[in-house]
């Protein structure tokens, strides 16, 4: 028998041997269920993700291990209920039954992550939260037409599938399970609880509303409200760029006096619709699609996702995250670049969540040699960015095509390209990706124009605030970022120093063999001699190229502009002819190996 990975992120079954029961539910569920992992239990409960092998798709199997007592009348109370619900926002039950001892449901299984797992990377956005509200809001109208009140809504029963839609997956507290629940023992949860449910009481429809007002204050804000009603502080004040408005609402949802607060989740629903308008589509998780391997399929696909936005042009390039297209803005009427990302690359919720903080940060950059970043969007499942459209030949490109640069030009690139990098790590941006493909050089007059800042970072898994990463191009990434040791802004320095070799070579000076020799012949030191592939280079030039890729990040340059200064006082002594004594601008030179 395959065997597989059993994970235990929340598991609480000292009393249960668990190789064992995941061995007996095997046998058991043979022919109906093939049992992946195990995702959360407790002595009485555990939970599998499963293929359901009937209906060929993804379950959750939940079983409930102990016969017999309130705790299993409990069970099967709240699997009744859920089994007579049918609405998107709230999990739905389509089998029971029993096996033996063990009672058990099977319900879709939900890909995404919590409502809790989202906010701990930090508050959601305002679309993200006006999204949340309406699921939310839905949810409860149907509830309670059905006579339903839901008690406890809290973050961690609240999953964010991959369209963002939002599904409340627990109902153990509702009113028509309160007679044989169990008292609740997640003090985290009061802050999410009207005050009238606290003690075990029914509670009525406003006390729902209350608890999604706490839920939506947590998702402003990044925090829980206090658990006192009246201590609560407007969000704007945890939050300044909250919406004077949504202080209102939202503190009249949470009043402490039911008859306080919105009659009905219709009510708050429409009155929240009213002030802010329309909501925004957020950008989701789209799933994940083999289009591009068919170029027709492919093409129909992202014709189809950017509908009456954007006439796709031409495509003008395809790298390790994605395809770049030419296309026509249709509102603004303009030509933009858009760039498609591969699908295989944001089926994480998190990774999403990274390129969208990452593409906000680079939004904000404002300088001539970096490229412009418009916006982000998403549609049937693929996931973009727009930015600027350059007309001209990426480095990689002109190098092919037209060989090493002038002494002239390859300067006047490392100038504009080191004072594109002052500007964006003054904002706190590391580009972690500087490669011949991220350097267009602009048709219309030379200039370059550097593009996809942060989306290494954002792409290949470390957490946006980290500052470890493991991403980069293998021949153009410095030694520490490919050894996963802390990575600052002198690694793009780095990068920069190996493209500007390559410029003025023709040739990168790490690539050949596999990426174990290029790491090896980075780890032993320095660039290769220049003068080897051309000798017209003068020696102070060279001095500053090779301090820039100094194997210890410390005998670098300690900034861009520091290296901008460096390359300018040894273009003005080149230009006198090749003198010794530029050696002496620097107070830690690197010693030339061959």
């Amino acid at each position: 028998m395959e065997t597989r990975e059993i994970t235990t992120e929340t598991l609480v079954l000292s009393p249960v041997d668990l190789a064992q029961l995941f061995s007996h539910a095997e046998r058991v569920f043979e022919g109906r269920f093939e049992l992946e992992r195990v995702v959360s239990g407790s002595p009485t409960r555990v939970l599998f993700v499963a293929r359901d092998l009937v209906l060929k798709r993804r379950a959750g199997l939940r079983l409930h291990l102990v016969p017999g007592g309130q705790n299993r009348r409990w069970f099967e109370a709240e699997t009744e209920l859920m089994a007579a619900l049918d609405h998107p926002s709230l999990r739905s039950v389509y089998a029971a039954g029993y096996e033996g001892d063990w009672a058990y449901r099977v319900s879709q299984w939900i890909e995404g992550e919590s409502l809790a797992h989202a906010v701990a990377r930090g508050p959601r956005s305002i679309p993200f939260v006006l999204h949340l509200a309406r699921d939310l809001f839905s949810a409860l109208e149907y509830a309670h037409s059905e006579q339903i009140i839901l008690r406890r809504i809290i973050p961690t029963t609240v999953l964010m599938d991959r369209t963002q839609r939002a599904v409340v997956t627990d109902l153990r507290y509702a009113n028509r399970c309160l007679k044989l629940a169990e008292p609740d023992q997640e003090e985290s949860a009061v802050s999410f609880l009207a005050p009238e449910t606290w003690h075990g009481h029914y509670g009525e429809p406003a006390s729902d509303i209350y608890s999604v007002g706490a839920l939506l204050y947590f998702a402003i804000t990044g925090q829980p409200p206090a658990s006192d009603p009246r201590k609560i502080r407007p969000p704007s004040e945890l939050r300044s760029t909250t919406p004077q408005i949504l202080d209102r609402l939202l503190l009249r949802a949470l009043a402490h006096d039911p008859r306080d607060r919105y009659f009905s989740a219709a009510e708050m629903a429409e009155h929240l619709a009213s002030v802010m308008g329309e909501f925004e589509t957020p950008v989701g998780v789209p799933p994940a699609s083999t289009a591009k391997q068919d170029p027709e399929a492919w093409e129909g696909q992202l014709r189809r996702a950017l509908g009456d936005q954007y006439e796709l042009l031409d495509e003008l390039g395809v790298g390790g995250f994605g395809s770049v297209y030419r296309v026509r803005d249709l509102s603004l009427e303009r030509e933009v670049a858009l760039k498609v990302l591969h699908p295989y690359l944001t089926t994480n919720p998190e990774v999403v969540e990274r390129f969208r903080t990452e593409a906000q940060l680079a939004a904000k950059l404002d300088h001539p040699n970096i490229v412009s970043i418009y916006g982000i969007g998403s549609r049937a499942g693929l996931l973009w960015y727009t930015m600027e459209y350059i007309a001209g030949p990426n480095l990689a490109q002109l190098l092919e095509i037209e060989g090493p640069m002038p002494l002239d030009r390859w300067t006047t690139m490392m100038e504009q390209a080191l004072g594109a990098l002052q500007h964006a790590h003054a904002q706190g941006l590391v580009h972690r990706d500087l490669k011949p493909e991220n350097i267009v050089i602009d048709g219309r007059d030379g200039g370059v124009q550097i593009t996809d800042f942060g989306l290494a970072l954002a792409l290949h898994g470390e957490h946006a605030r980290s500052r470890h990463s493991h991403s980069g191009t293998p021949e153009y990434a410095a030694p520490e970022q490919m050894f996963g040791e802390p990575v600052d802004r002198r690694a793009d320095l780095y990068a920069l120093s190996v493209v500007g070799f390559q410029a003025l070579t023709g040739r990168t000076p790490f690539s050949e063999g596999s990426i174990e020799a290029v790491l090896a012949r980075k780890a032993a030191g320095d660039l290769p001699d220049v003068h080897r592939f051309r000798e017209d280079i003068p020696e102070g030039i060279l001095e500053v190229l090779h301090r820039g890729a100094a194997r210890d990040p410390d005998d670098r340059f300690p900034s861009a502009a520091a290296y901008l200064e460096a390359l300018r006082a040894a273009r003005r002594a080149g230009s006198r002819g090749p003198l010794q004594w530029v050696r002496g601008l620097f107070r830690s030179p690197v010693t030339q190996r061959p």
